[in-house]
């Protein structure tokens, strides 16, 4: 007689694979709302902005044109604490990881998904994992002179959800910079 298994019995007895389908739908229903605010948007307003980087030296710092692209790594060492950010710049679409790996404790280790303004600013949504906690944050930074800056202010959680907003994005402040490095 063959035995006929429901997907509800099979994840019953899975529950890692049943947090990777929560964790991967959060992930899908993030990009998607992202993606629709962004298509809401005005028509985008044509401005000219530098198109090539010319000769760099080691002195010279790099200025990065708003719609340039590529992909872009950074680190922050604060004693034996590191934070690394890589992201990858498509158009307007960001994507990329960040790692915040404090000194013997458990860090947080996540996903970025955004887009990125015409003034260079770029939206994020930081989906990470911390203490066992799955968590969202909305970051903004931006990339000028070769350094990365992130805006932190007072963060909040409206719902009691795990996803942190900004309590007042215009109260925030560059004041995070993190240095840029090689790519591996």
């Amino acid at each position: 007689m063959r035995r006929i298994i429901r997907v509800a019995d099979y994840l019953a007895w899975h529950p890692l694979q049943m947090r990777f389908f929560d964790e991967t739908k959060k992930l899908v229903v993030i990009s998607v709302t992202l993606l629709l605010l962004a298509a809401c948007n005005e028509a985008p307003q044509i401005v000219e902005q530098p198109t090539a980087i010319t000769k760099t030296t080691q002195s010279t710092p790099l200025v990065l044109a708003p719609h340039s692209g590529g992909k872009f790594c950074f680190i922050k060492r604060f004693k034996q604490d590191i934070t690394t950010i890589n992201l990858l710049l498509a158009g307007n679409q960001v994507t990329g990881d960040m790692r915040w790996a404090p000194h013997q404790k458990d860090g947080a280790v996540g996903v970025l998904v955004g887009t990125r303004l015409l003034n260079g600013e770029m939206q994020l949504v930081y989906d990470y994992m911390i203490e066992g906690s799955q968590q969202t944050e909305t970051k903004i930074m931006k990339i000028e002179n070769g350094v990365l800056w992130v805006k932190t202010g007072e963060l909040e959680d409206p719902k009691f959800d795990g996803n942190l907003r900004y309590k007042d994005a215009s109260k925030a402040v560059y004041t995070e910079s993190l240095e840029k490095i090689a790519c591996k």
